[in-house]
């Protein structure tokens, strides 16, 4: 019997969610969120234009596809639309997270482990590289990764420890609204495993030669590096926006 969750539009509706909160929270008076939405927009055209391509290629390559069960048809250059306004509302709702706890966490405890974690990082990534180089996911993710990582460690940006703070605050949303997707009924999987067989009814399925074969529930754990790199592309553009905006207010 389908479960009641399971209906065409479901990949929309996961989408909606992500975005509502925290579009409604925007016009918080003390976050005011909505005043960086041009420079959020200006980042997301060029950062998502980069995972859009990379998304097409390895869709067309069998390395990821859509469930259209779950899709309600629209698609552009092989991607559902739903899968484009993914590269909206996860980023939207991350960069808001980033912000907001800028403004309410006063004291970010991460603020001396920027560092640490970014060198534990390019570990992981380096790692990761080695042991599955021929699995085109993992490898090229942790290899993108790698290399933002490098350049904020030499730039020693004062917003990562701000950035680390928003990824491991926003872990349990993402590996839930990912769960969805990889697994309507994700929380019936154990935490840690890599059974991807026994995963049934996903929107997004994944090719088991080219990742690490390991899920968080439904979720890839590949799709951690995955994300924290969208998400920090996307902070990383605004905050060069904004900076550059304080610049030429300082030279008027």
């Amino acid at each position: 019997m389908e479960e009641w969750y399971a209906f065409k539009g479901l990949y929309l509706a996961v989408d909606l969610a992500v975005l509502a909160l925290p579009l409604i929270l925007s016009f918080d008076k003390n976050v005011q969120f909505y005043k960086h939405w041009k420079n959020f927009f200006k980042t997301n055209l060029k950062v998502g234009a980069f995972f859009i391509i990379w998304d097409v290629v390895f869709a067309e390559a069998g390395i990821w596809s859509f469930n259209e069960d779950y899709l309600l048809g629209p698609s552009l250059l092989g991607l559902p639309i739903e899968e484009w306004l993914f590269f909206i509302c996860i980023p939207y709702a991350s960069v808001f997270t980033y912000f907001a706890l800028r403004h309410y966490v006063k004291r970010n405890p991460l603020k001396n482990a920027d560092s640490t974690l970014n060198f534990s990082a390019i570990l992981i990534c380096l790692g990761l590289m080695i042991a599955f180089y021929s699995r085109y996911y993992i490898a090229l993710t942790c290899l993108y990764t790698l290399f933002w990582l490098v350049w904020a460690l030499r730039r020693t940006k004062a917003f990562v420890a701000d950035l680390w703070l928003a990824f491991f605050v926003l872990l349990v949303p993402f590996i839930i609204s990912n769960g969805v997707l990889t697994g309507l009924s994700f929380w019936e999987y154990p935490l840690l495993h890599n059974d991807a067989g026994s995963i049934l009814d996903q929107i997004v399925w994944y090719h088991p030669g080219h990742n690490t074969g390991w899920r968080i529930f439904s979720m890839p754990v590949d799709d951690l590096v995955y994300g924290f790199l969208l998400i920090a592309m996307h902070i990383a553009g605004i905050e060069r926006l904004i900076e550059k905006d304080q610049r030429s207010r300082l030279a008027a």
